[in-house]
This record gives C-alpha cells, sequence and structure tokens, in this order.
C-alpha cells in the first residue's frame, strides 16, 4: 500500500539522490526549474554549465504518507466485522471509531497517488539504470527485514485462531516482491500493494527509457488510461496484469499532479487528464471495493478520493510549502515500515493482551508500539542496508562511459 514512500533521513539534505531521500520531492517551484533549466519541455537537458542546486522537499508530503499509513493500520485494527484480533467484535468495542476506521483502505489509493507524483519526479532526468537501482534501494532493504520478521512472528509469536502456517520456502519466494504472479501465499497481506507498484515501475521505465519531459509523461499518463480501459476487454491477460485497470487512475493522477507542479498553472490538457483519471476512479470505486472486500458507503468513499485531489492539487500548486514541520520527514522515513509490519505483529498481540489490558489501552499501545518499532526498523535496519547495498550496486567507472 504503496510508494508509494520515500525514504528520509532525520535532517539529511533532501535531493533526488541523497542516500537517505531516494524519493525526496523536490519542493522548486516551476519558475525555478526554468530559470535553472533543469528540464525543457521536450526532455532535453542543458549541457555543461555549472550543477543546479537542489530545492528542499516537499515536505507536506512526508506527513500524508504517515497519514496514510495510519489510516491502513487503523483499518487492519478495528474494521473487521469478525473477533480477531479482539476476541469480541471491533463493532461492540469501538462502535463509532469503527466505523471511521472502515474507510482507512483509502490509504492505500493516496500512496498509490502520492507514489505516481513522488516516482515521476525522482526519476526525472535520470538513466533507467538510475532510476531501477532508487526503486531497488527504497523498497527492498526494509521489505526483505519485514518478510523474515512477519514469518518468525507467525512462526514463534503469538497466534490468532486458523492461521496458516508460513513455510521457509513461502518466505524466500516473499523476498523476491514477485509472489503474487508465482501464486506464492503472502507472508503478510499487505505486501499485494508492493506488486501494483512494481507494475507501475515496469511500464514507467517505458518513458524513462526515451527521456523524460513534459510531452512525452502526459502522452503516457493518456495512453495509460486508455489501456486500462481497454486491456479487460483485450482478452489478453498479461496486459490486463501490466497495466492495472483498477489502480492505473490514482497513479495516473499523482503523475499529472507532478506535471502540474512542474508548470506552475492548470493548463487544458492536465485539467482533462485530472478529469478523465477522477471519472475513471469513480467508475472503478465499486470494483476496488467488491475485489478488497470493502462493502461500504460509495459516496462517502468517493468524497474522501476528491478530498485527496484537493490536497494534491494544493501540493502541486505550492500552496503548501509552507508546512516545514521539523518532524515530518521523520514522518515519512516511518511509513513505509509501518505499513510493512504493522499488522503480521500488531494483530497477534492486540489478540495476545486486549482481554488483559482492555480494549483502548491495548489499541493505544499497540498502535504506539508499531510507530516506535516502525522508527526503530528505519534506523537501524533500513538506512544501514541501503548503504551497504548502494554501495554494491555504485556503477562502476565503465558503466559511467
Amino acid at each position: 500500500m504503496t510508494e508509494k514512500l520515500a525514504l528520509a533521513g532525520d535532517r539529511t539534505p533532501a535531493t533526488p539522490s541523497a542516500p537517505d531521500a531516494l524519493d525526496a520531492p523536490s519542493a522548486a517551484t516551476p519558475a525555478q526549474h526554468r530559470r535553472s533549466g533543469a528540464d525543457s519541455h521536450d526532455g532535453s537537458r542543458p549541457r555543461g554549465g555549472p550543477a543546479t542546486p537542489r530545492a528542499p522537499r516537499i515536505l507536506v508530503l512526508d506527513g500524508l504518507r504517515l497519514v496514510a499509513a495510519l489510516a491502513v493500520l487503523l483499518f487492519h485494527y478495528l474494521a473487521g466485522s469478525g473477533d480477531i484480533p479482539w476476541q469480541r467484535t471491533a463493532v461492540d468495542l469501538f462502535p463509532t471509531l469503527h466505523r471511521i476506521a472502515e474507510f482507512g483502505w483509502l490509504g492505500v489509493v493516496f500512496f498509490f497517488m502520492i507514489s505516481g507524483f513522488v516516482i515521476c519526479m525522482s526519476s526525472w532526468g535520470k538513466s533507467v539504470q538510475d532510476f531501477w537501482r532508487g526503486r531497488i534501494l527504497r523498497l527492498f532493504p526494509v521489505y526483505w527485514f519485514a518478510v523474515v520478521l512477519g514469518t518468525v512472528v507467525a512462526r514463534f509469536g503469538p497466534h490468532t485462531p486458523n492461521e496458516p502456517r508460513i513455510t521457509v520456502s513461502q518466505m524466500l519466494t516473499n523476498l523476491t516482491m514477485l509472489q503474487e504472479p508465482l501464486k506464492t501465499p503472502l507472508v503478510d497481506n499487505v505486501y499485494w500493494t508492493l506488486w501494483v507498484e512494481l507494475r507501475f515501475y515496469i511500464i514507467f521505465t517505458a518513458v524513462v527509457v526515451l527521456g523524460t519531459g513534459y510531452r512525452r509523461v502526459a502522452n503516457f499518463c493518456w495512453i495509460w488510461a486508455l489501456g486500462s480501459v481497454l486491456a479487460p476487454i483485450s482478452g489478453i491477460p498479461l496486459l490486463d496484469v501490466l497495466l492495472a485497470p483498477l489502480w492505473a487512475p490514482f497513479f495516473i493522477a499523482g503523475i499529472a499532479f507532478y506535471l502540474l507542479r512542474r508548470e506552475g498553472r492548470l493548463t487544458g490538457e492536465l485539467l482533462g487528464l485530472l478529469a478523465l483519471t477522477w471519472l475513471l476512479v469513480q467508475h472503478n470505486l465499486p470494483a476496488v471495493m467488491a475485489a478488497e472486500g470493502h462493502g461500504i458507503n460509495w459516496k462517502i468513499c468517493l468524497t474522501a478520493v476528491t478530498a485527496m485531489y484537493g490536497l494534491m492539487a494544493l501540493v502541486a500548486l505550492g500552496k503548501l510549502d509552507r508546512v516545514q514541520w521539523r518532524w515530518l520527514p521523520v514522518a515519512g522515513a516511518i511509513s513505509y515500515p509501518l505499513y510493512l509490519i504493522h499488522q503480521s505483529t500488531g494483530v497477534r498481540y492486540i489478540w495476545r493482551w486486549n482481554e488483559t489490558l482492555g480494549a483502548w489501552t491495548t489499541l493505544l499501545s499497540v498502535t504506539a508500539a508499531m510507530v516506535l518499532a516502525a522508527w526503530l526498523v528505519h534506523r537501524l535496519v533500513e538506512r544501514p542496508a541501503t548503504r551497504l547495498l548502494r554501495r554494491l550496486t555504485a556503477p562502476s567507472p565503465a558503466d559511467r562511459t
């Protein structure tokens, strides 16, 4: 529930190529981009001249990532109508919060929208090698840890009723992040979003190969939108899988908002592209809710998605650039680890503790514990592992020539 998601240090300079900010969202205004010659409308890049200074990151996106992750956490902890993880129903224990948490799954689609924005931005002007190196460095180190942790907790931690056993082979297959196409059970159900993200990276590679630029990226968005409509009726399963019709509009909207950021004004083309994605979203929402088992109010879901569009529009137009709270980079840094570990670990400890500690104490304690654990994973696992993997994957001098 992805993208999703930028790696950020506490005080690390936020550049797209900085060691701890692989997806750092640049806060440069469109005017700054044009003055510096950072790119041209056709995707060409200036030759020679001094290096362009990096702009500060868009801190508000870090905060929005954490909000999305917490929404998904509350959905998994409180939205179920059965006895797991509370040994009683969450409806009885949290009647009001349960109704709100039912919509927490929308944090996933917000992740997808933010991912479209951030991936387009972080890939701008990069080679295919740099693009995929950045993706691997961003996603895999903490993911590998989460898979191993989820397996260990599932085998040796508290057990919930009817919980399937995770085999060593299943764990090893999950390390590839290709468990879904390989038809292998997920170590943690939240990993399904990572396969959606990978498909986005695969098809966006075509833009990176050709060279990022407004026209190429905009054309890509139109083609993907049309392809996502035609794929289900094409009779070509591979096309349907690759283009991800249910999720494509969210990524495309995020990309369009980044183009709006670069242009600095809402052009007719961008307005049309955003309108098309919104119309596709409202059409797809019933299928999305049915596929994920969310039989809840369509109007409320669409209102929430529309609010996401509004927030992203404010980000794209620079209206939230003044939000510079110091804790926001930390929020962005822990959002991905929190997303990966909160369910496999948190649900089991809710099941273990709630009858002893009480519902509210358990909910607050487990949530706080998961946030703290996510921070520790970021500091003690993700950052050093990423630095090591970066050194191991550094291009050789021959690759640079």
